[in-house]
């Protein structure tokens, strides 16, 4: 009995030993197997794939119900009184025309017969010309963000976009956690985080247009530029819109380039600038050139470009270089305590 029981061992210890290549093949094979299914269902449950599957069968879903619509469907539509496919149709068909602007190489382009600059055109048919400069302030977020580290993981993507642009799109999707930890500013601080260098781009391409076919100070540069102004007299003053005030200045001594700007054009054009601020861009300015004092800035904003612990411009500077500001729904009233008059103001409207 103990003999056939250690034979027993013996065959059993032969057939599951290393040496075994059936017994390794089958292991291996487990193995290879069980590692394939986590891997599938890691591919299957990530965020990009189900993401990437949405848009491939929404794309067949509207090939399919707008290139031969079923019949139901359009006594249904018109049953129910509800519009129909035919505009939608027109469109499908023309996406693959090579002509819509919503293909890649399109992408961008409204229109192709120059209705983008009607406005000013009718505006220099009357006999209108660019008299003052003009100096253009983006609302938050309308400035374009890019990264100036030169250390760590974010070395690879330097001068690269991390707001706005197709780029910004690909680094929110490829690692979302490092392009926001990369964004947010240091709690302590308000300042850059360690190891990150986010600066704001600069240059009227800095807000011209979020992402490509989705336009932001695009529509208003072209009118200016049939008036006449280029980048002689016209510049788009681009500031990192996660800062605050206090920091804008102290850090990228924003405030200071600002007033030197208009200075410039003072000295070689002999005439005053007109600002026009957008949204966040209108309290700005209020900072750079108003009376307005809150406990939130430093003594110094108190009519900054004007005060001694400022811009040290003098009482008379505003008086002598700014003509004109334009408010494209400037967050003015935010320096008001009655909240109410909002519901009532036209900025609120609009």
């Amino acid at each position: 009995m103990a003999s056939s029981k250690e034979s027993f061992v013996a065959l059993n210890a032969s057939v599951t030993s290393s040496a075994n290549p059936v017994y390794v093949f089958l292991s291996r094979f487990y193995d290879s197997y069980a590692t394939f299914q986590k891997m599938w269902k890691k591919i299957l449950t990530s965020k990009r794939v189900m993401l990437s599957i949405g848009i491939l069968v929404g794309f067949a879903a509207c090939t399919l119900l707008l290139t031969n619509p079923p019949s139901s469907l359009s006594l249904l539509l018109e049953e129910y009184d509800l519009p129909t496919l035919g505009a939608a149709e027109v469109e499908w068909k023309e996406l693959f025309s090579g002509n819509s602007p919503l293909v890649p190489w399109n992408i961008g382009r409204a229109n192709f017969d120059g209705r983008e600059f009607c406005v000013g055109e009718e505006l220099s048919a009357r006999g209108l010309r660019a008299k003052h400069p003009v100096i253009l302030i983006p609302g938050i977020i309308s400035t374009a963000l890019e990264n100036w580290s030169t250390q760590g993981e974010y070395k690879a993507q330097f001068r690269k976009r991390y707001w706005g642009g197709a780029s910004m799109v690909m680094r929110a999707i490829q690692n979302p956690e490092r392009w926001m930890a990369a964004l947010m500013l240091d709690p302590e601080t308000g300042l850059d985080p360690p190891g990150v260098k986010i600066r704001a781009a600069q240059g009227i391409d800095a807000a011209q247009k979020f992402i490509e076919g989705y336009w932001l100070w695009e529509k208003i540069l072209q009118n200016l530029a049939a008036l006449n102004y280029d980048t002689n007299n016209l510049e788009l003053a681009a500031y990192d819109w996660r800062l605050s005030y206090r920091n804008l200045e102290i850090r990228d001594g924003y405030f200071s380039r600002l007033k030197h700007a208009i200075e410039s054009y003072k000295k070689r054009q002999g005439k005053k600038t007109v600002m026009v601020a957008h949204s966040m861009g209108a309290t700005v300015a209020l900072v750079f050139f108003t009376s307005h004092y809150t406990r939130y800035l430093p003594v110094c904003s108190l009519k900054w470009v004007e005060a001694e612990e400022g811009g040290k411009g003098g009482p008379q500077w505003v008086e002598d270089h700014i003509e004109a500001i334009v408010s494209v729904g400037g967050t003015f009233l935010v320096w008001m305590s009655s909240a109410p008059l909002q519901l009532f103001s036209h900025d609120f409207l609009d």
